[in-house]
């Protein structure tokens, strides 16, 4: 990671601090909470969250790899097991939750 993303995640963080810091009174404890500052500390949470502990997750829980045959067409047999276009794919796991 080069050093200009190292420091906009920086700055992301630090936002996201002083955003919580608002939200829980530790700026200005007699001040009023502003919605806004309970989003942008909710959103900047999140951007991060998902940034590194997705990155995480793929890397070190799950052992994401891209060379991986998947079942699909590994165990190919035109019945049960059959490769779907990635759009169709999505279409039946909605369905499937959506009812």
């Amino acid at each position: 990671m080069s050093l200009g993303k190292k420091i906009g995640w920086l700055g992301l963080a630090g936002f996201c601090a002083v955003a919580f810091g608002h939200v829980v009174g530790v700026l200005h404890p007699q001040e009023k909470v502003n919605g806004l500052w309970l989003v942008v500390a909710a959103a900047c949470f999140y951007v991060l969250a998902y940034r590194f502990y997705g990155r995480f997750l793929a890397q070190r829980v799950m052992n994401l790899d891209d060379r991986r045959r998947t079942p699909a067409h590994r165990l190919e047999d035109g019945t049960n097991f059959y490769p779907a276009n990635k759009y169709i794919l999505f279409g039946h796991h909605f369905a499937a939750i959506a009812g």
